[in-house]
């Protein structure tokens, strides 16, 4: 993903020689991606993405169905419209999200399906370009990466391929999330606790963030929080009445934990849940290996909640945010390979980190070791569709998180030998306000 490193010492590889080898790698994936989106356009046309759920929800509301919004009949009358000869399914693709969300998509309705389905991805293509100069307006070490390499480089993320594969809205949940960043670096809680709940749309992901960083900063980015995604249901419920949100939980639910019914096998969920339930020596267990896979969940993102200490610490807190948000898709009781696209946001500030540090290469290595198997794309197609099995992802995911937890314990451990240091030398140590981490060996 990242290209330009920093060349350490007297490395035989030039600075130069590793930009040409990113962008010779860039290139041969993105080749492969627009080979895989061109060779499903026909798909496309008949209705089989995703995208199909989102504008048949926005359809259903301009055509004053908005009471029908989960019923599956209706839905299916709706898609039967513009969907055709589906080779995949039996039934309609039921929409689960929350109705505020249909809002977005409604403009689209007024075009064919495939226009919309093409313009939809022209918008996330704007999304992405906009999340790259929002965190490169925050994280002065990729200014050093061209803008374009950083986008082709973000296009070459097999999860960012899923997004405009099947039309879905990762990218604009990574927007959110981008959005929550800038303002926690202002220090403006409450501003980002309301860019988080406009996430509510994907609550399974929202929640475990809002909660952790609510732990962390406090009672503004809670209420902020609180404020907007109670707003979001507030408006969802008044889009379709009271008699059509009830069977929105039930609906919900019954949706994502039967395949049938267009639930993801556990073999697909890249996160916990997939990797203790996805094997099929495993099938007869059931709920108490659901029950295990909750419970380690719940352990995974207490851990995370506990960097609290660290998290308040300025020299710290971007790693600390990236744990989360990794800790966020991998407890998640539902995560499509999609969904993982909010993860450009903890590689980002793991590049950035490493980029700042006193030795860029095993700093780097550190912190983006685990995450290598994420971002080769090829590995992603194999999983996918050669063995079906990307909850194996979820190793590297919680590996991930594990890497990063050590890498913020050594520098805790280095600055307080330094303080000791200082301390019995009588030397006055630096002010601790805005430490920053590149400065400790």
């Amino acid at each position: 993903m990242a290209t330009g490193w920093p060349e350490k010492g007297t490395a035989p590889i030039s600075l130069k020689s590793y930009r040409r080898l990113g962008r010779s790698l860039i290139a041969i994936v993105l080749a492969m991606h627009v080979s895989f989106l061109w060779s499903i356009r026909a798909r496309v046309a008949r209705g089989d993405p995703d995208f199909t759920v989102y504008f048949t929800a926005a359809k259903m509301l301009r055509e004053g169905r908005r009471a029908q919004l989960y019923d599956v009949r209706a839905q299916q009358q709706v898609q039967r419209e513009f969907t055709t000869n589906s080779d995949i399914r039996r039934g309609p693709l039921p929409y689960i999200h929350l109705p505020f969300e249909a809002l977005l998509f409604l403009p689209l309705t007024f075009l064919s399906y495939p226009t919309a389905f093409v313009l939809w991805n022209v918008f996330n293509l704007v999304m992405l370009v906009c999340v790259i100069v929002l965190l490169r307006g925050s994280l002065v070490s990729l200014r050093k990466v061209p803008l374009l390499d950083c986008v082709l480089a973000s296009l070459a993320f097999f999860p960012i391929l899923g997004n405009f594969h099947q039309g879905q809205d990762g990218i604009l949940l990574l927007l959110d999330l981008v959005l929550g960043f800038r303002a926690l670096e202002r220090d403006a809680d409450f501003a980002a606790g309301c860019w988080l709940g406009l996430g509510i749309f994907k609550f399974q992901f929202l929640i475990p963030v809002a909660l952790v960083l609510a732990l962390w900063r406090g009672k503004k980015l809670a209420f902020g929080f609180t404020i907007v995604a109670s707003a979001a249901l507030a408006l969802s419920i008044a889009l379709v009445g009271w008699h059509g949100a009830m069977p929105y939980p039930a609906f919900a639910w019954r949706v994502v934990s039967q395949v049938p019914l267009g639930g993801l096998p556990f073999r697909l969920m890249p996160n916990l849940m997939g990797l203790i339930n996805g094997w099929p020596i495993l099938e007869g267990v059931g709920w108490p290996l659901r029950m295990l896979a909750l419970a380690g969940s719940a352990v995974l993102l207490g851990l995370v909640a506990g960097m609290k200490v660290a998290a308040r610490d300025r020299g710290f807190f971007n790693l600390c945010l990236a744990c989360a948000v990794i800790a966020a898709v991998t407890v998640s009781s539902n995560t499509n390979t999609y969904d993982l696209s909010v993860l450009i946001l903890p590689i980002a500030l793991c590049v950035d980190y490493g980029l700042r540090a006193p030795d860029p290469e095993r700093t780097l290595k550190a912190v983006l070791l685990p995450a290598l198997p994420v971002l080769i794309s090829p590995l992603w197609f194999f999983l996918w569709l050669r063995w079906a099995r990307t909850n194996l992802m979820a190793i590297c995911l919680v590996w991930w998180i594990y890497a990063i937890w050590r890498e913020i314990q050594r520098l805790r451990v280095n600055r307080n030998s330094g303080e000791l240091i200082s301390s019995s030398s009588n030397i006055p140590s630096s002010s601790p306000s805005n430490p920053q981490p590149e400065a400790i060996t």
